[in-house]
């Protein structure tokens, strides 16, 4: 044994500085080999979660709001090849926990990964913590409007729609959020509608630029109704096409001139609405008294008048213009001179009221006056001074002519 020994023990120390360079020699050719089939490379990952951890910390009263997108968060990673080749983004995880919050209002990222090969030291995020907003919770109270998308059945029109139960909600969230809202809408659908129906929708909130919130927005808001449901109810209105518009002029045209036709364009309309009220209608809508001619003398075109505007104000919800035509009615007013005829009227014609009885009455003329008749047809040949007669009005000073019964 003793022999055994010391030749095992000559052949391990027999050259033994060649020995050691054998060894180094062979660690850096593995070095070699192991670098140049799996070399350290430095990869990034997009579009990393990021998971916010006790986001109730600063209390009911304050929340937070997440600024300059600093919530998109990309990883570097530094390791060998093989490694990096079996990573994925969702082997990562971004963590900012909001008890950790500076003074200056970031929150430092913290990595997780599911890789064991990896390390803190393999890795950094870009950026490398979360930027907030700290605000005052707000709470207030909107009107909810209505707004329709597609279109019922042929020969139908939405009439009315209106929130079936209340036509507020509550509305809670940050206070720079809460300051642009402008507007509450709940948008539901009617295409096909056939009947009347309550329908739910989705909500829609759109700020003072008339932009509507981002999903993103919408989700950092609480929205709360007393019925804890929202819905709709339509009324459908039946839709009555070439509805004839007929416009009315009010006052006195210039003397010896009269309104010979207003042309309104279009001259026929589609309508919706309750059946009863359309059947009053027969077919003809009048407007009265749209467009002053007082002193006209010549034909004009008016401005136009919004028909949408007209029916809102005098047949609230009972009639409307059929959705997706023109709602604007533009309107001519023809002037025509009237014919004239002037007839010599004697003073025996002239009944005098209340005379004097201790005055004497002279008459200038002496024997007739003369006055100038118009007609609006044009046609007076068959009148004659027998047709009119004159009443004086002494304590008035004042003549009144008739023509029959009618004040000239």
């Amino acid at each position: 044994m003793r022999k055994i020994s010391t030749r095992i023990k000559r052949i391990l120390t027999s050259n033994l500085g060649l020995k050691i360079v054998s060894v180094l020699v062979a660690c850096m050719m593995w070095i070699f080999v192991v670098n140049v089939d799996d070399p350290e490379k430095v990869q990034s990952f997009s579009d990393v979660k990021v998971e916010i951890r006790n986001s109730d910390c600063f209390g009911v009263d304050k929340t937070f709001s997440v600024q300059e997108d600093t919530d998109k968060v990309k990883v570097w990673v530094k390791a060998r090849e093989s490694v990096l080749n079996k990573l994925q983004s969702k082997d990562f995880k971004v963590v900012a926990d909001m008890r950790n919050v500076t003074l200056g209002n970031a929150v430092p990222y913290t990595l997780e990964c599911t890789s064991s090969a990896l390390t803190k030291a393999n890795w950094e995020c870009e950026p490398a913590s979360l930027k907030i907003k700290i605000e005052n919770v707000v709470q207030e109270s909107f009107g909810v409007e209505v707004d329709t998308t597609g279109e019922p059945v042929d020969g139908y029109d939405i009439g009315t729609s209106t929130i079936k139960e209340g036509d507020t909600i509550n509305i809670a969230g940050a206070e720079s959020l809460m300051n642009i809202i402008h507007r509450v809408s709940m948008s539901v659908s009617v295409n096909g509608l056939s009947s009347d129906k309550t329908v739910k929708g989705n909500i829609v909130v759109t700020d003072k630029n008339g932009t509507d919130f981002t999903q993103s927005q919408l989700d950092k808001l609480v929205f709360t109704t007393s019925s804890g449901v929202l819905s709709a109810k339509i009324q459908l209105w039946k839709v009555e096409q070439n509805v004839k518009v007929n416009i009315g002029t009010y006052g006195d045209p210039a003397p010896g001139y009269c309104v010979s036709e207003v042309k309104v364009t279009p001259e026929n309309i589609s309508i919706a609405g309750d059946e009863e009220t359309l059947a009053e209608l027969n077919g003809e809508l009048s407007l009265t008294d749209m467009i002053s001619v007082e002193g006209v003398s010549e034909s004009f075109t008016s401005d136009t008048i919004n028909l949408a505007d007209y029916l809102k104000e005098n047949y609230k919800d009972k009639l409307k213009v059929k959705s997706g035509t023109a709602s604007t009615l533009s309107v001519r007013v023809i002037m025509e001179k009237m014919g004239t005829k002037k007839i010599d009227i004697p003073l025996s014609a002239i009944t005098i009221k209340g005379r004097p009885t201790d005055l004497d009455m002279v008459l200038t003329p002496a024997d007739k006056i003369t006055v100038e008749i118009a007609a609006v047809d044009g046609s007076l040949d068959n009148i004659d001074q027998n047709d009119v007669k004159g009443n004086l009005l002494a304590e008035e000073e004042q003549i009144d002519l008739l023509y029959g019964d009618t004040l000239l």
